[in-house]
């Protein structure tokens, strides 16, 4: 976690319950927005506003049925 209650990416997606690959296709195919910040090394950083977006796609999608 980095400072402000801001959380990286694999932290993010385990707020939202979802996978980091899957923010990541999320944020690829414009699903979610990107972060608005990056750190000094250029990863991602998400805002609790963010995460909260993200939470709620994740909510609004359903599973796949299986076969």
């Amino acid at each position: 976690m980095s400072s402000d209650g801001d959380l990286y990416i694999a932290e993010a997606a385990a707020a939202a319950g979802i996978s980091k690959p899957t923010l990541l296709r999320w944020i690829k195919d414009g699903k979610v927005d990107d972060a608005r910040q990056r750190d000094r090394n250029g990863w991602r950083v998400f805002s609790p506003d963010e995460v909260a977006q993200i939470k709620a796609r994740a909510e609004s999608t359903k599973p796949a049925k299986k076969a």
